[in-house]
């Protein structure tokens, strides 16, 4: 059996696992009860936090190739609800959770302790960590902006790309992704892989950044009048797949 991929419902994160001939597969229960934040980590790792504020416990599960035996590790809590975590690609044993209070948490996860609160500011409420780059010391964060309005000469900004200096906690911000203009919509939830990201809108459309460029390369407008309900980034290649409340799944090239 292989560990495939999670997914979160009505509080419960689950894993699909399958035989290694793709003839069989079945259902794992991983975490359940109130979970506030999960994210599928490298090397068949789960992290989840449940309860809020001073009840709050943030664990990782290890999990073995049949998906079968698992470690845990619990991660020195903040004294704030998580809402998100992310990976920090060229750290490996680093572990970034965006806060309530619009902070940015790291995490040693070798040792569970918890390095560093950063305070991103207030320019936009409620904002949702999706990847984090480490570069000459610096960390790049791209967020997503769920509560963000309309501003006029910009357009409306769904992702904005930050830079923080862990030591000094300093943070400035480094690029607004926002929607071509005459497009309306905000953030309901996206995903980000490498320098692409992906939003549903409340629109009922799905945009893609190219975070490089810096500008909007594509809008899915929605199909057979069925709004986009979610959108995830395939793990090992430029597909896109796009999900409709109904059930049915869109896979696109990028």
């Amino acid at each position: 059996m292989g560990y495939w991929g999670l997914n979160l419902g009505q509080p419960l994160a689950k894993a699909l696992l399958y035989s290694s001939d793709g003839h069989s597969e079945r259902q794992a229960l991983l975490s359940s009860g109130n979970i506030k934040a999960v994210l599928g980590l490298t090397k068949r790792r789960l992290v989840s936090s449940h309860g809020t504020h001073c009840d709050q416990q943030v664990e990782i599960l290890t999990f073995s190739e049949d998906g079968g035996s698992k470690e845990k590790q619990f991660l020195m809590p903040p004294e704030e609800t998580i809402v998100t975590f992310a990976e920090v690609k060229g750290m490996q044993e680093a572990l970034l959770g965006s806060t309530i209070m619009n902070n940015i948490v790291i995490w040693n996860l070798k040792t569970g302790q918890l390095l560093k609160k950063m305070n991103i500011g207030d320019s936009y409420q409620a904002s949702v960590c999706h990847r984090a780059y480490s570069e000459m010391g610096l960390l790049f964060i791209v967020l997503s902006h769920p509560c963000a309005k309309e501003s006029e000469p910009m357009g409306s900004p769904v992702f904005q790309l930050i830079v923080i200096n862990p030591k000094t906690t300093l943070s400035m911000g480094v690029m607004l992704y926002c929607l071509p203009q005459g497009q309306a919509g905000r953030f309901l939830e996206g995903d980000v892989k490498d320098s692409l990201a992906a939003a549903v809108l409340t629109s009922g459309r799905i945009a893609v950044w190219d975070l490089l460029l810096g500008h909007c390369t594509a809008l899915l407008p929605p199909i057979s009048d069925q709004n986009w309900s979610f959108v995830k980034w395939s793990g090992t290649d430029s597909h896109l797949l796009a999900g409709q409340k109904d059930g049915n799944i869109f896979v696109y090239r990028y």
